[in-house]
């Protein structure tokens, strides 16, 4: 009896242990790749593989980590479009995913972008401020662009508004990336 119990226990450890590293990479399976016509195969090997979603909900299931994207957003905005994802390594282990938004009034021009990084790259910005955010994570700001990181993914959001001041701005901004921290 012991010895099965011992064998089904490590049979759930192999399990449980493969879906974890299974979760370490790219899901394709409900993506489209963007085919490059205009490049030579050489070329492709040492460009990102670029996938594009079906719907919003496909492109955050197809990633190796959970994502929230901000509902609440300072202005009338459209839904997010569904992400491009680029796999820079072409083995669904490093990636590049990307989510915009606009503003319902196309003559408002406000633009929202965030990009996550997976896993964790370099995203210093030199000459950046450096701001404090939920649950003591820290960022840099800059201009249009917060940056930060979260586990294994650093994000960059980008928020294109030139209809409120600059402290506005500021604020606006880190209340949109408050709400990825969560």
């Amino acid at each position: 009896m012991k010895k099965l119990l011992s064998v089904s226990g490590l049979i759930l450890l192999l399990l449980v242990g493969c879906q974890g590293a299974e979760r370490g990479t790219l899901d394709t399976s409900k993506l489209k790749e963007i085919e490059m016509s205009d490049v030579t195969e050489e070329q492709k090997k040492n460009m990102p593989i670029t996938y594009e979603a079906a719907s919003l909900e496909d492109g955050l299931a197809a990633l190796p980590f959970d994502m929230t994207l901000p509902d609440e957003l300072p202005f009338n905005a459209m839904p997010f479009q569904p992400p491009v994802i680029n796999d820079l390594t072409h083995d669904g282990k490093k990636l590049m995913a990307e989510f915009r938004t606009f503003s319902e009034n196309k003559d408002e021009n406000i633009i929202l972008m965030i990009k996550a990084n997976y896993p964790v790259s370099d995203s210093q910005m030199p000459n950046s401020e450096e701001v404090e955010l939920k649950n003591s994570v820290a960022g840099e700001y800059l201009g249009n662009a917060l940056s930060f990181r979260r586990g294994d993914v650093s994000y960059d959001v980008v928020y294109v508004n030139k209809n409120i001041p600059v402290e506005q701005h500021k604020e606006e901004i880190m209340q949109i990336a408050n709400q990825i921290i969560d």
